[in-house]
Formats: structure tokens, sequence, C-alpha cells
């Protein structure tokens, strides 16, 4: 801490240690300066900010496809795949497709849909009702993990 001193002079003193003078916060009234070896500290700062970018996480959209004759082995399986997915704070899009002769029975297809939401009713959230696409030949629900 030096205290305020003109730019001339502060210049001086930074060129006499070998080191740069920096702007550190120009909004400050006055604004505040360092004398730092300015190579160094913009690696320092690129490196905070590279640390900060491997700390976040971006939420994916993963979908997991359903049939309407599915078994309850592989229901099973699908159901533990969606969990793993929203605990890695992943929206999960499900989708039941009905091919062929399927589409008369739309209700048992939107069974499948209820009934896994009412298996995932105290871990997940719905995102918006159970939507159907293509005549009725795609169901599609979004699910995300509360905060």
């Amino acid at each position: 801490m030096i205290g305020i001193l003109p730019i001339k002079e502060a210049i001086r003193i930074a060129r006499t240690q070998g080191l740069d003078l920096v702007e550190i916060s120009p909004n400050a009234e006055p604004p505040v300066c360092g004398i730092v070896n300015l190579g160094k500290y913009v690696y320092e700062l690129k490196s905070k900010e590279k640390e900060m970018r491997k700390k976040q996480h971006t939420t994916e959209v993963r979908e997991i496809r359903l049939r309407m004759k599915i078994s309850e082995n592989d229901y099973q399986v699908k159901l533990n795949k969606i969990k793993e997915f929203l605990t890695e704070r992943d929206r999960v899009r499900v989708s039941l497709v009905l091919r062929g002769r399927e589409i008369l029975h739309k209700d048992l297809g939107m069974a499948v849909i209820k009934r896994v939401i009412e298996d995932l009713k105290g871990i997940a959230i719905m995102e918006n009702p159970p939507k159907s696409f293509g005549e009725g030949r795609l169901f599609i629900q979004v699910l995300f993990l509360p905060k």
C-alpha cells in the first residue's frame, strides 16, 4: 500500500522495480492500480478462469426411449438410468413411440408414461404434462431434478 500517487510517479516507481503498473479496478474512485509483473498477473487470471470453468456443469437433455410392450426388467433398467441422469443434474426426455397397430391403444401408451411419472414422483418434477406428437404416435415427457 503506497497510497494515492500521480500517474507519472507511479509509473516511475514501477519501472525502477522492473515491473508494470496495472489498473486493477478502473471503476473505483480513485482508480486502483498495482505494481505487478504483467505476464504473471495475466497467467494467474487465466488459470483462475479455467478453474472456474472446470467446476461448472452444463445441463444436458438426455433421452430415454420406451415402447408400449416393455418388459418389467427392461422397465426397471430404464428407470434406474433415468435416476442416474437426474442425479447428474441433467434433464431427461422420456419418449414413447407407438408403431403399427399400437396406435389404436394410445391409452396404454399414456399409462406407461404415467407409470414413469408415478415411479419418479418424489425424485423428479414434470416440466409440462405429457404431450403427443405425430398423429399420436409419439408421447414425450420432460423431467428434471428440483433445486
